[in-house]
């Protein structure tokens, strides 16, 4: 899936849960970042990490 793709996937979500414009803002930034600072394998680790 391209990051594009997966950002608009992300905005109906945060939509679907009522979060407003600058949430929405705020989480795909904070995507963006993660995405060019981790590789999947990485964010893959981490999040096996928190369970």
């Amino acid at each position: 899936m391209k990051e594009e793709d997966f950002i608009y996937y992300v905005t109906v979500a945060l939509k679907n849960l009522g979060y407003n414009k600058a949430g929405i803002f705020n989480v795909e930034g904070e995507i963006k970042r993660l995405l060019k600072r981790y590789s999947i394998e990485e964010i893959k680790a981490k999040t096996e990490q928190r369970k």
